[in-house]
């Protein structure tokens, strides 16, 4: 997943193919080495060893560091042409073809035109699918980076979820034997789509999806992943039948034991947003929960050490187990909270992330997600 570029220009690289002519100088866009109609001919009619040599050439192409390049390249034409190649039976065509969805994906305008294309349907088919060993690790890992690459564009995530992404994605985020960076990237996708109110009751609906979340924070030894899975708890504390999942799972108990004081500062924040995102509406399911689990003890450290949001947060959820203040104000302040997202990372762009530029607060590593 580095980076950095072989010293073999794309031109020499493709000089090999029968459609193609060498060149002397490099090219400047993928047309210039291979155009869409020479492309769609050698994907359809082509040999193995002719498509894959035609998809990796695609692949460098879409390495670029030239935002412009990718865009340009993001065609009905190609995409159509990596349909077939993502469901066929041979390993290098499929994981190639994946990994130039995961290019295309770093800039935004191309997000909507994957998803139009059908692609993402094809994906999500190969996670479901991919459950009885069908699929390489590569992959699902790059098929998991896709999901979630997209995902980060706000309107792409209600039909992200229409098409069935929230299980196949839980499954690879909450097992231990996946690869780490499938699970944060699964994770991060989950996380993105519960921003989406519809994509929150599906994961509420999802079987046993929210108690394998807080699973994943109550054992899960690796702080990372625990860092997304409290993301996602936040999030999903935002909807009542999110805040009714989460305590059925245990999570006022869970998230009142990650408030240590030894705890990072983000992780504190997520886990006193999430308990003060379960406290809204007062009832009496959270109060006994929340004095069954020594809350108060808990949250008199933070809103007496804490500052900001946090410390806040602590003083209106000490509040509601206490049976005082007014529910209006702290719906309207919930929303304050809950809009700044959790550490931040709402804003954070998969560009910045993949290329180790992004500077928000928050404990998940992020690998270079170019391919």
């Amino acid at each position: 997943m580095e980076l950095d570029m072989n010293s073999t220009s794309s031109s020499s690289r493709i000089s090999s193919f029968p459609c193609q002519q060498p060149k002397k100088t490099p090219p400047t866009t993928h047309h210039d080495f291979l155009d869409e109609q020479s492309l769609v001919d050698l994907l359809s009619h082509g040999l193995p060893s002719d498509q894959e040599a035609a998809l990796v050439s695609v692949r460098h192409a879409t390495r670029s560091n030239n935002p412009d390049l990718r865009i340009t390249m993001c065609t009905p034409t190609l995409l159509s042409c990596l349909c077939p190649m993502i469901l066929s039976g041979t390993a290098s065509l499929r994981t190639n073809a994946i990994a130039i969805v995961v290019n295309l994906s770093l800039e935004p305008p191309n997000r909507t035109r994957i998803i139009k294309s059908g692609i993402l349907n094809l994906l999500i088919g190969l996670l479901k699918n991919g459950a009885g060993g069908d699929i390489t690790t590569d992959a699902k890992g790059l098929a998991v980076a896709a999901i979630h690459s997209v995902s980060v564009e706000e309107k792409t995530r209600t039909t992200i979820g229409a098409l069935g992404a929230v299980l196949p994605l839980m499954e690879v985020f909450s097992r231990r034997d996946e690869e780490k960076v499938a699970r944060q990237d699964a994770g991060m996708a989950i996380y993105y789509l519960t921003f989406s109110a519809d994509n929150r009751g599906r994961v509420v609906k999802a079987n046993g999806a929210v108690k394998r979340i807080v699973q994943v924070l109550k054992r899960d030894q690796d702080e990372d992943i625990k860092s997304v899975g409290m993301r996602i708890a936040c999030n999903l504390a935002r909807c009542e039948d999110g805040r009714s999942a989460l305590m059925e799972a245990d999570g006022v108990a869970i998230m009142v034991g990650l408030i240590q004081p030894k705890s990072v500062q983000d992780m504190v924040y997520m886990a006193a947003a999430t308990i003060y995102g379960m406290s809204k509406g007062k009832s009496m399911r959270f109060r006994c929960m929340a004095k069954s689990a020594n809350a108060e003890e808990v949250l008199i450290r933070v809103s007496e050490e804490g500052s900001g949001p946090v410390r806040e947060m602590a003083k209106r959820t000490l509040q509601a187990i206490r049976g005082d203040g007014e529910e209006e104000e702290r719906e309207e302040w919930y929303e304050y909270a809950g809009s700044r997202g959790a550490g931040g990372l709402a804003i954070s762009e998969p560009m910045k992330r993949r290329q180790g530029s992004y500077n928000g607060n928050t404990a998940v590593s992020q690998p270079n997600w170019m391919q």
